[in-house]
């Protein structure tokens, strides 16, 4: 299983306690401008992320987004640090 750690440049930015937020702002750094990142918690250390992106078709009305990747994620704390550990079947 993959491991990603981050390490926070600023750690007032967001509360060390809040996961999720830490994860959404990791993720909103990561993504590309035309990219929407969804982030569900499962547990507490578990989390569902998608990343979806605008399928261009012309003779669509709405703006219609598809799933480009989707994870499973266990997120922890250590000292400060988030890591990320991969939990997708593939």
């Amino acid at each position: 299983m993959a491991a990603l750690i981050e390490k926070l440049e600023q750690p007032t930015r967001v509360p060390s306690g809040d996961l999720k937020a830490r994860l959404v702002a990791h993720f909103d750094l990561i993504k590309r401008p035309n990219e929407i990142v969804r982030v569900t918690q499962v547990s507490s250390h578990h989390f569902r992320v998608n990343t979806l992106a605008l399928k261009q078709d012309p003779d669509n009305v709405l703006s219609v987004y598809h799933i480009t990747k989707s994870q499973f994620l266990h997120v922890e704390d250590r000292m400060g640090e988030l890591v990320m550990t991969d939990q997708t079947r593939h």
